[in-house]
């Protein structure tokens, strides 16, 4: 399969403290991959630059074969962060999908086609009119996914995605990040909660220390992740590793 995104060597620190060192990888295109690592590892500082948010200070990121600067990957990658209620801008669920691609300075009809099509992928059609603040928590974490993806990015970055969650909302993110998968988007999930959801990836990296300390299949890697300090039931299979019953 052909890449989407790789990164080759990415070295970052901040206030002196050198928090990734070296971090390689590659994600192919239409991939669910899973990165995990105990607090401190470089996770989320990874997203952000992958993102854009933050520049590293050496390294390449390529998108689609191609060098990509900061620009680019802000529009063609998305972020969902930890707290969905970050991203909420507007009074109402479409008007805060219609959002990105308002500021994109696309015309009416394409606005409306792309809330349309997020608010149908993310099932939230009647909840259209309704207050973002209104929403349950899984709801909240819907609708921000939603915003993201009517700004049609290739690739979908989440940090921590059930994080702050109960049981029926963490349901409601995993369906979706299944949904997405099956529509061709390329995803990568920061979790620590690997036994909620690991079981409907293909692809697993494991960070440690700044690196990429493993990667590859995961249901070849999964009995490593404890290694690593994430926690995995014991005896459990690669096929039982969801929340999804």
């Amino acid at each position: 399969m052909e890449n989407m995104l790789c990164i080759d060597d990415l070295q970052l620190s901040i206030n002196g403290r050198q928090i990734l060192d070296g971090v390689s990888l590659s994600l192919q295109k239409g991939s669910f991959a899973a990165l995990c690592g105990r607090n401190g590892a470089g996770k989320t500082q990874l997203l952000r630059c992958i993102k854009g948010l933050r520049k590293p200070d050496s390294g390449k990121i390529t998108i689609d074969g191609s060098a990509a600067n900061e620009k680019t990957r802000m529009k063609r990658i998305a972020l969902v962060f930890q707290n969905a209620e970050m991203q909420i801008v507007s009074q109402s669920v479409e008007k805060d999908i219609a959002f990105g691609p308002e500021n994109m300075g696309l015309d009416r009809s394409e606005v409306e086609r792309r809330v349309e099509a997020a608010l149908d992928l993310m099932g939230l059609k009647d909840k259209a009119k309704q207050r973002p603040d209104t929403l349950s928590g899984g709801e909240l974490r819907k609708c921000a996914i939603a915003g993201i993806l009517a700004m049609e990015p290739d690739v979908i970055l989440l940090d921590e995605p059930f994080a702050n969650l109960d049981y029926p909302s963490i349901l409601t993110v995993i369906r979706s990040l299944i949904a997405l998968h099956e529509k061709g988007y390329s995803i990568i999930v920061v979790s620590h909660d690997a036994e909620k959801f690991l079981a409907h990836t293909d692809t697993l990296f494991i960070m440690q220390n700044g690196r990429i300390a493993v990667s590859g299949p995961s249901s070849n890697l999964f009995r490593e992740l404890p290694d690593y300090d994430i926690y995995l039931p014991d005896s459990v299979d690669f096929g039982r590793l969801s929340w999804l019953k």
